[in-house]
């Protein structure tokens, strides 16, 4: 998918991270009110009526998980068995998968190799155009963090560091905190965010920035800056070893914290996002764990920064009452629905911003929390080697479309340019979804005058009355079908 353009000051219908250039890319391209559409709307949306929120075909009992796992078939049906979400889980780093083995980044980097890292990464989809004050973004203003990245400063060659991140911590296309924005009215989207590390993440370092605050690494989701103080640097041994150990306890909840522990405050009261799986601390039953017994909790190991920045690991305890599972969850319908649904209201966060994620993010962690990695941006996610999926092109008709919907699955996506959804289910024929997304548009069936209803978070809708923009159905924009619980 090429990188559409940047955002312009009106409300976008859908916004998402997508697939676009070599490492990573999040696009705010889909539904601008009034742009011109490159397909066609075939068919009238469905005619029932809006509900009192302002969605249309819909009813309070969709908010339900147990609605949708009633009417699924088989709900308890386990549709891949731990060795295939393995094998699924391996593929996602092979070629095409969409995520990056950092095992295989060479162990000497080049200064071209970096200096190219650090080009992809600056590309962002968001135009600056205002910063926090909403005062004009000047040249000057975006060429100190430039300037920051120090690019005349990497070596001819350097040996590839590892680390491990130690908190939930944002990645950045360039080293700085400053926020900039395409417009006042588009503050949910901030124009340097480019992504998440959840805490046990592995990177390989291959830079710093001139302050020397700021690590420039790669990711298996691509290239960023992160703060230096957020990764632990350690051997590769270290860092894959850790990586590779059998999860301990995996986050099931949307998300959990640490037991609060101020004897041990590098492991005190951390987020951990679901699917964030740990391997399990040798702790002996009702062994103390940073002042409190573990018998009540599940002992988990972490990574820890020691002050001169060095890699260490340190136990940490989960509460038993907390939202978490020994493993990953079986792959089942029924699991998939209230995985989602644990996310159900939760605010549109573009790239992990407000403590919250965006629509691939939905996705990525339902899954991950069943064992399966995703690509971490929707147009990935629709042609991942390590995933099934029925393409779609202009040639395809409306009707074609339709038909491939009727007999899509619970947990299977749908990806339109710049935005995944999530079929939970059929009433009446029709497919449902949930999705993160800012807006939905659709056809007022009363007038026949588009009607646009601000969500900005993750919401359950009907698929086939919703617009992508003033003239295109998300039906009529869709490239692809994923069938992720297919072996």
């Amino acid at each position: 998918m090429s990188r559409l353009a940047s955002p312009s000051t009106q409300p976008r219908a859908t916004t998402c991270r997508a697939g676009a250039r070599t490492w990573r890319t999040r696009i705010l391209s889909l539904a601008v009110m009034g742009t011109t559409a490159s397909l066609a709307a075939c068919a009238a949306p469905s005619a029932l009526a809006v509900s009192p929120s302002g969605v249309p075909a819909f009813s309070e009992d969709m908010l339900s998980p147990e609605f949708w796992i009633r009417r699924a078939p088989s709900p308890d049906e386990v549709l891949l068995d731990a060795s295939q979400v393995a094998a699924k889980r391996m593929r996602a780093f092979g070629p095409d998968g969409g995520l990056i083995d950092l095992k295989r980044i060479p162990a000497t980097l080049t200064r071209a190799q970096v200096a190219g890292w650090v080009k992809d990464a600056q590309q962002t989809p968001i135009q600056a155009v205002i910063d926090e004050q909403g005062r004009p973004v000047t040249e000057a203003m975006l060429e100190e963090p430039r300037q920051n990245t120090a690019t005349e400063h990497i070596p001819e060659a350097s040996t590839a560091r590892h680390g491990l991140s130690v908190r939930r911590t944002t990645l950045r296309s360039l080293p700085s905190d400053r926020k900039f924005f395409a417009a006042e009215n588009l503050r949910d989207y901030e124009s340097l965010q480019a992504g998440i590390l959840f805490p046990g993440e592995p990177v390989v370092i291959a830079h710093h920035s001139a302050d020397q605050q700021w690590l420039f690494v790669m990711t298996t989701q691509g290239p960023a800056w992160v703060r230096r103080a957020d990764v632990a640097e350690g051997s590769a041994d270290a860092v894959f070893s850790y990586v590779a150990k059998a999860p301990g306890r995996v986050v099931t909840g949307d998300q959990v914290r640490t037991v609060s522990t101020p004897e041990a405050p590098g492991v005190s009261e951390l987020e951990l996002d679901m699917g964030v799986a740990l391997p399990r601390a040798d702790v002996a039953p009702g062994e103390p764990v940073n002042g409190a017994s573990s018998y009540a909790s599940w002992p988990v190991l972490l990574p820890v920064r020691e002050q001169d920045g060095t890699l260490a690991f340190q136990s940490a305890l989960l509460r038993r009452t907390a939202d978490t599972a020994p493993g990953y969850l079986p792959m089942t319908r029924a699991n998939i629905l209230r995985q989602a649904f644990k996310f159900l209201g939760e605010r549109y966060g573009w790239g992990h911003q407000f403590n919250a994620r965006d629509c691939s993010g939905l996705t990525s962690e339902v899954y991950r929390s069943l064992g399966l990695f995703l690509p971490p941006n929707s147009g990935m996610q629709g042609k991942s080697e390590a995933l099934n999926h029925r393409l779609f092109t202009a040639q395809d008709s409306h009707a074609e479309r339709l038909r491939a919907l009727a007999q899509a699955q619970v947990g299977d996506l749908i990806v339109v340019p710049g935005h995944v959804l999530m079929i939970i289910g059929h009433v009446d024929g029709e497919p449902y979804v949930i999705q993160d997304v800012p807006f939905a548009v659709f056809k007022d069936p009363a007038t026949q005058q588009l009607r646009k209803t601000k969500l900005n978070q993750v919401s359950v809708t009907p698929l086939l009355p919703l617009y992508a923009d003033d003239t295109t159905l998300y039906v009529d924009a869709m490239t692809s079908l994923v069938h992720v619980t297919r072996p």
